[in-house]
């Protein structure tokens, strides 16, 4: 859901000026071992909320794409092989898969941080979408631990 204003703006404005590529692709491959991680642990919540999140960074790396800030083929590249990771991690350990979705989806705002520190040309960024992620953390901190499920609760709080 917090993915959808920068989904928006970008469409809207045609530009995603100051939006790290990298960022984006983490952030995307971070919840689709997120999707992965939520269907083994049958948290179905953390399977809707990351396919909502594929669907915002999805269209802002379409966006990317369409006007050549990085090549269909780099951008599909990376998925597959997350996807492939994701898979091969959950059928040696559920727990190795966790410990991969958190690692990558909790650093994945880390380069878009980089970036924007880096410059002030930052047209395509959405305020209100890193304030709707500072809000969703903590509600995110409070469901894992309510749900005695560390993965999901360590990135998100402390």
């Amino acid at each position: 859901m917090f993915t959808i204003p920068q989904a928006f703006r970008v469409v809207r404005r045609n530009t995603v000026e100051g939006i790290s590529v990298s960022s984006q692709l983490q952030n995307l491959s971070g919840s689709i071992l997120w999707v992965v991680y939520g269907f083994a642990a049958e948290t179905y919540l953390v399977v809707l909320a990351n396919v909502m999140t594929i669907c915002g960074f999805g269209v802002v790396v379409l966006k990317q794409i369409q006007l050549g800030a990085v090549t269909f083929r780099k951008a599909f590249v990376v998925e597959a092989c997350v996807i492939a990771l994701a898979v091969s991690a959950l059928v040696i350990s559920q727990d190795i898969l966790g410990v991969l979705a958190v690692v990558v989806g909790g650093t994945g705002i880390v380069p878009q941080v980089v970036r924007a520190a880096r410059t002030s040309h930052l047209v395509g960024v959405s305020v209100v979408t890193f304030a709707m992620v500072a809000t969703m953390s903590v509600s995110w901190g409070i469901y894992g631990l309510m749900i005695d499920d560390w993965f999901v609760a360590l990135p998100n709080v402390g």
